[in-house]
Parts: structure tokens; C-alpha cells; sequence
């Protein structure tokens, strides 16, 4: 395939997209637009986020805005997506806007996953480095931002929608550690910044006193707009399917049928509560932006 054509096509669909959702008066557009990771802030602690609400007319300019956010901003962050999320409610009774929503929904989705696979597929394995697949995206689509590229659209249509109830995801990734290689790497770092060896070398020697069932890696996931959202189960419509979704771009509904919509509310850090059943575990450290744990 030729990427930067089916880029090109890509960009030509979400024009054509804003123009359809603008042209239309919506039910109602609630969306809320998240502030931009600087660039180099990216590892630092998120204390508090305060989203900005639109209604409206601002609502859909945001959101189309956000459909259309494919590139390299200056000055912010390429490793942390920008995000708007929200909701664009539509009525159903114009079958001819419902049918070209749908069909450049479709589209554009199918497009972002035609790039992100040819990508894998052809630069893509073990043995290929990262910087062929970034070399090869780029090349064809300059300035592109590949989390934002690669994020897909989402639409209900006519799928009974009862609530949208949108709020933060806060999780935290384990795995087990290889205590060979965990300190092999630690070693590395050492013959690279010698500055480090006082600090690793410490390290080093209270991993090696713990045994290696007895380790584990935490990683704290950034937090996250996700949405909680209820409709009728296509199988059994007299019951309520509950689902949970990221939400990093707003959702498009289409339906005739009533829709309650919960704003993402303002997110601060110490005001979340730790789970009551979290396993209580000794931290011997942190390496490469890692909790190294002993647990019981």
C-alpha cells in the first residue's frame, strides 16, 4: 500500500466528517478538552487536572478539532496524547446524515488500522529497531503523531445508549522479574554513568539478597479519562449491557432515544483512595521509572 496516500485519503474523510457533524444541529454535545503534556514533563506526577467543559456548538468544534489532531505539536509532548472527551448526540431522523456519518466512521477507522498494520508488518518484529518503523511512518506522513494516527473513532448508532458516565482510570501493570537481567541491566547503567554506581550499586546488592519468586515490577499507568457506559444488550434487549471504554477522543451517538451524560470531573491525585485489598509490599527501589518490590 502506499502510505501516504491512504494518509492523504485519511485526512480528506475527517474533513468531510467535520463538515457532516457541524452541519446538523446536535441533541445535545458535552465535551471536555484535557491540557497538554509539555514536552519533557512526561514522567512527572500528575497532582490535579482540570478539564474545560464545552456545550454546544464549542462542543463539536472541539471535537471535530480533536478528530482532525494528527501532527507534532511544538512544544508538546509526542509521548503523551492529547485528549478531549465527551459525547456528540445526534437525533436519528435524518437517515441520509446517519448513513454518511457511518460510512466515514467506517473509513477512517479502517484507514488508521490499514497504516498501523502495513507499519508492523513490514517494519515491524524483534529484530527490526523501533527507529525503521518511526523512519518509515515519517517519511511518508511528516510531522505525524503515531498515538494519535493510530487512535480510532467511535460511534453508536442506533445502539440504545441509556447513560455515558465518563471519569478517571488510575491502574497500576505488574510482572514478574528476571533477577538475572534486572541486574545486568542495572550493571550497564553503570559502565554508561558512572555517577549512578553509588545508587545502583546499593541497589544491586538488596536485590540480590531477596529471592527472585519473592520480586515483582510495579508500574504506574498514567491516569486516564475512561467512560462508564450503559445500553441494551443486542442480544437481549430487555436487559442493560454495561461496558467500560478509553476515552481519549469524543464518542458520536446517534439515537432518538434519551441519553444522560456525566461530564469527566476535575482529577485530584490525593483525593483517590488505595484499593483496601492492595497486597502490602516492602519497595527496594525504583530503576528506569519501576518500583522494584519485595513481596510477602
Amino acid at each position: 500500500m502506499n502510505i501516504s496516500t491512504t494518509f492523504q485519503t485519511l485526512e480528506s474523510e475527517i474533513t468531510q466528517l467535520r463538515g457532516v457533524l457541524g452541519s446538523r444541529l446536535p441533541l445535545k454535545a458535552s465535551v471536555c478538552v484535557l491540557p497538554a503534556v509539555a514536552d519533557g514533563e512526561e514522567d512527572m506526577a500528575i497532582e490535579h487536572i482540570m478539564p474545560e467543559l464545552k456545550q454546544g456548538h464549542d462542543a463539536v468544534h472541539a471535537a471535530c478539532a480533536a478528530y482532525a489532531d494528527l501532527h507534532i505539536r511544538d512544544g508538546y509532548s509526542q509521548k503523551s496524547a492529547r485528549r478531549t472527551t465527551g459525547v456528540l448526540w445526534y437525533d436519528n431522523t435524518d437517515a441520509e446524515f446517519s448513513q454518511l456519518v457511518t460510512r466515514l466512521v467506517t473509513s477512517i477507522n479502517q484507514h488508521k488500522e490499514s497504516i498501523q498494520r502495513h507499519i508492523i508488518e513490514n517494519y515491524g518484529g524483534d529484530r527490526r529497531p523501533e527507529y525503521m518503523r518511526f523512519n518509515a511512518l515519517h517519511s511518508a506522513c511528516p510531522g505525524v503523531m503515531t498515538l494519535h494516527l493510530y487512535r480510532q473513532l467511535r460511534m453508536f448508532d442506533n445502539a440504545n445508549v441509556n447513560l455515558v458516565s465518563f471519569g478517571w482510570r488510575q491502574k497500576t501493570l505488574f510482572s514478574r522479574v528476571n533477577k538475572i537481567e534486572l541486574l545486568q541491566k542495572m550493571g550497564k547503567d553503570i559502565e554508561e554513568d558512572e555517577d549512578k554506581s553509588v545508587r545502583l550499586n546499593s541497589l544491586i546488592k538488596a536485590i540480590a539478597r531477596v529471592p527472585e519468586e519473592k520480586l515483582r515490577l510495579r508500574r504506574p499507568v498514567k491516569v486516564h479519562p475512561a467512560a462508564n457506559i450503559a445500553m441494551a444488550d443486542p442480544e437481549h434487549p430487555d436487559q442493560i449491557l454495561r461496558l467500560s471504554a478509553a476515552s481519549s477522543m469524543p464518542f458520536i451517538i446517534i439515537q432518538d432515544e434519551h441519553v444522560k451524560i456525566r461530564p469527566l470531573p476535575e482529577f485530584v491525585a490525593n483525593e483517590v483512595k488505595p484499593r483496601s485489598n492492595r497486597l502490602k509490599t516492602d519497595v527496594i527501589g525504583i530503576f528506569h521509572g519501576e518500583s522494584i518490590e519485595m513481596i510477602p
